[in-house]
């Protein structure tokens, strides 16, 4: 049997991601499970296919999206390399511009589309949670305004995470996600191939790795500029990842010069320590019968925490 992968293509690169989802079916089949909205749209707008002069190219800067009935503006975008610092402020940043984009006319502000956007990240969280749904509300937790939502959704905490406590066609989306081999490709079809959602994801993905333009379009101005920031953020979380890994076997090996010096320091005085209370208990016996108490404590200049452990 024919496994349909490219190493250099898997299913979560970026244009792969962006030709597969701007089908309509797939794009909707997402977002519903997601974020429980049935789309109601005419047509889905891919980044592997829109042109420069589309106006919508200009100010919403995600992999595809689709503009519902509603007024409403959807959009999933996927997000491989990143830290969880960096990744919420680009998350806000190019969420508040597909609102700040939009052309106002004569201060009808209340006319702006709503915005949903739906991050597929495919690394872990700390919270270890699948879903993030973060939107615009006040200090007590009401709502504000509903004309931004974001989504994160975290591959692996879906793939972790109990059949009955997620969409079932989410597990089945994060499944294909994380195929990274074709090895893992061949577990995918073996148990999803006879899913309707399953079968349509591999064979849309069979279709989108034969095309001849996937290194034109990966070489356009909006995946170019993608690509090289999750490559700059990646060697950004290396590094940090070296820094981390240096700074541990530093501090051990500090913390083991400290430990040994502070030791022996410790030793020497509690030595010293008990080495005068001896000389001093053999000098009191030595001495009792012709000096008294107070003689010998003025004599070798005994202190009060000595006298205590001499019982004097």
């Amino acid at each position: 049997m024919n496994i349909p992968f490219r190493e250099d293509y898997p299913p979560r690169h970026d244009v792969v991601f962006s030709i597969m989802f701007g089908e309509m079916e797939l794009f909707s089949a997402l977002l519903k499970s997601v974020t429980g909205h049935v789309l109601d749209a005419q047509e889905v707008i891919s980044q592997a296919s829109v042109t420069p002069d589309n106006v919508e190219h200009n100010y919403i800067r995600f992999d595809t999206f689709a503009k519902d009935k509603n007024d409403t503006v959807y959009s999933l975008d996927l997000q491989n390399t990143y830290s969880e610092e960096l990744i919420r402020n680009r998350t806000v940043y190019y969420g508040c511009r597909s609102v700040a984009g939009q052309t106002v006319v004569k201060g009808k502000y209340d006319k702006l589309k709503k915005v949903v956007v739906s991050f597929i990240m495919t690394k872990k969280n700390k919270k270890n949670t699948p879903i993030e749904t973060i939107r615009l509300c006040d200090d007590k937790g009401n709502v504000y305004s509903e004309l931004l939502t974001l989504h994160n959704v975290y591959v692996p905490a879906v793939n972790r995470a109990s059949d009955d406590t997620v969409d079932k066609n989410l597990k089945i989306f994060s499944g294909f996600f994380s195929v990274n081999s074709k090895e893992k490709m061949r577990e995918f079809i073996d148990l999803y191939a006879d899913d309707i959602l399953g079968d349509k994801l591999i064979s849309s993905y069979s279709k989108a790795i034969l095309r001849g333009d996937l290194q034109t379009i990966e070489e356009r101005e909006y995946f170019d500029m993608k690509i090289s920031e999750q490559d700059i953020m990646e060697a950004k979380i290396e590094a940090l990842e070296e820094g981390r890994a240096e700074g541990r076997a530093t501090g051990l090996a500090e913390g083991r010069a400290t430990g040994l010096a502070e030791g022996r320091a410790t030793g020497l005085a509690e030595g010293r320590v008990e080495g005068r209370i001896d000389t001093l208990k053999q000098a009191i016996e030595s001495l009792k019968n012709i000096m008294d108490i107070e003689s010998l404590i003025k004599t070798f200049n005994i202190t009060e925490t000595e006298r205590k452990i001499l019982a004097i």
